[in-house]
């Protein structure tokens, strides 16, 4: 691994550190160290990426943008669509994908609409909508999906816990969009986009297997090979379009949490801290390690998926670097011609920190 491409990626960095860390700490076991890394996760979520990427490519989501907003509409309406846009997308293709393609769709519109005051609060919404519509389900984000599997729940169990959130969290997202002015916007009005539509079902055949397989219907080896075949042969280059960083980053995780657990006094001193505050421990986390580290660190010491689960999803409120995703939106925001970071900040951090308490709040009632 290249230093300079560590030094691009402070988080894969920080990670592969404190693996090597801990090498000093306990003996060198490779059969362990082998057990500890969850490959059928690693391998679930390399199929969803490449089968995401190629539903991202045939341009069936910015689809829907030019079959709904199309001719004279409002400015809320637009930011509406854009918002949960990325609230009910997410809740399959993952908040990052949501991001990835309805970010600068927002941007590119009300820029070409000269709304550039949109601009702030609509990404802000989005970010803040792609991470809460993504708590809802397992495949939504990296760490649901590992407490899923972590902890072997079922479907009902783990809809039973994020539904309440996700819909109270839907629901404060839809109030703020009110303080979206209300001024009419022309959109241009663009050519029908040919979709490659037999690629698409194979796709969503594919995106169906990968689900089976989440519900535990369809082994891990069958589907891994059935979706890395039919891609092979739909169209290769969707490997490159793997988030391999965040895979490596996932193996940094099981290695380093595997040592730290076979160090009897952190492990006691760990489970004592964390009983009756997983909760807030991990929100609080999530803030400054982001929330899939502070996850897959965790979980080995806490034996209830509920407030671990609710703690890294609200905990991805915050900080811009509570989650990983909002550094997507940031990244696109910078990227147009004349970024006002610091507001973007405080608009983004203000918003982020209301929802954060009201939903504080709403989880310390229920938990």
């Amino acid at each position: 691994m290249k230093f300079s491409y560590l030094q691009k990626n402070p988080d894969l960095a920080a990670t592969a550190g404190a693996f090597c860390m801990t090498l000093l700490l306990v003996p060198f076991e490779p059969l362990s160290m082998l057990r500890s890394i969850n490959f059928p996760l690693l391998g679930l979520l390399f199929c969803l990426m490449s089968i995401v990427a190629g539903l991202r490519k045939s341009g069936l989501l910015a689809a829907g943008y030019q079959r709904f907003l199309h001719g004279a509409v409002s400015s809320r309406s637009a930011g509406r669509f854009f918002i949960f846009s990325c609230f009910f997308s997410s809740m399959l293709v993952t908040n990052d994908v949501a991001l990835i393609i309805f970010v600068p769709l927002a941007i590119l519109t009300l820029t070409e609409c000269r709304a550039i005051r949109l601009i702030i609060p609509v990404i802000t919404w989005q970010t803040i909508a792609a991470n809460m519509g993504s708590m809802l389900t397992p495949v939504g984000n990296p760490q649901n999906l590992f407490i899923y599997s972590y902890y072997q729940m079922g479907v009902w169990d783990f809809l039973m816990i994020t539904g309440p959130v996700t819909i109270l969290s839907g629901i404060i997202i839809f109030l703020a969009t009110y303080s979206l002015p209300q001024k009419q916007l022309k959109l241009q009005v663009q050519g029908e986009t040919h979709l490659p539509k037999g690629k698409i079902l194979i796709l969503l055949i594919l995106f169906t297997l990968c689900l089976l397989n989440v519900l535990r219907i369809v082994p891990s080896g069958w589907m891994m090979a059935s979706v890395t075949l039919a891609i092979s042969f739909l169209d290769r280059s969707l490997f490159r379009e793997v988030d391999y960083k965040l895979l490596l980053l996932f193996v940094f995780l099981f290695l380093t949490v595997n040592n730290l657990t076979r160090i009897e006094l952190l492990s006691q001193w760990a489970e004592e801290m964390l009983t009756g505050h997983v909760f807030l421990i991990s929100l609080v986390f999530s803030q400054f390690l982001s929330n899939v580290p502070t996850t897959v660190m965790l979980a080995p010491y806490v034996q209830d998926p509920k407030p671990l689960l609710l703690g890294v999803n609200i905990g991805g409120l915050g900080t811009v670097i509570a989650s990983m995703a909002s550094m997507i939106s940031l990244k696109a925001y910078l990227g147009m011609r004349h970024p006002f970071l610091r507001w973007y900040l405080t608009v983004f951090t203000g918003a982020n920190l209301l929802l954060l308490a009201i939903l504080l709040v709403f989880c310390r009632a229920v938990i």
